[in-house]
């Protein structure tokens, strides 16, 4: 049997949308991976997609720390951190841990919009899942 695959989702406030949108479109990727997040983000994703998300703890309360320290297990395959630069909110998640982690472990690491679709582009040639 096929060793389940992991994919980290982030989203900052303003950022949340777009990814949800991404993944409806390419929903056929994301339900091939387990799906892992902060509360806000996988609390949203569950409510509008219905998919089915194993959110950790809230980012207020470290969750995206948890999950970064996820990144080094070797289970996970790709991480959607979609980032708000223009955001001052102290209360975001912090993607700085995410660099290091994601480039020691050769995950690849999405922080916008196209490098989220050109991600799951990939990942759907990967396992079959997505077709130009």
């Amino acid at each position: 049997m096929p060793e389940i695959r992991t994919l980290i989702l982030i989203a900052h406030k303003r950022q949340l949308g777009p990814l949800i949108k991404l993944m409806k479109k390419e929903r056929a990727v994301f339900e091939t991976f387990r799906l892992l997040s902060t509360t806000e983000t996988g609390g949203e994703i569950e409510k509008q997609l219905g998919l089915e998300v194993t959110s950790i703890f809230p980012a207020k309360k470290g969750g995206e720390i948890q999950l970064c320290g996820l990144v080094c297990s070797n289970s996970v395959a790709a991480v959607y951190f979609l980032r708000d630069p223009m955001s001052k909110d102290g209360a975001e998640p912090d993607i700085s841990p995410f660099y290091r982690a994601c480039d020691l472990n050769n995950v690849p690491l999405a922080t916008n919009l196209l490098t989220a679709t050109a991600l799951t582009y990939w990942l759907g040639r990967k396992t079959g899942g997505s077709q130009p």
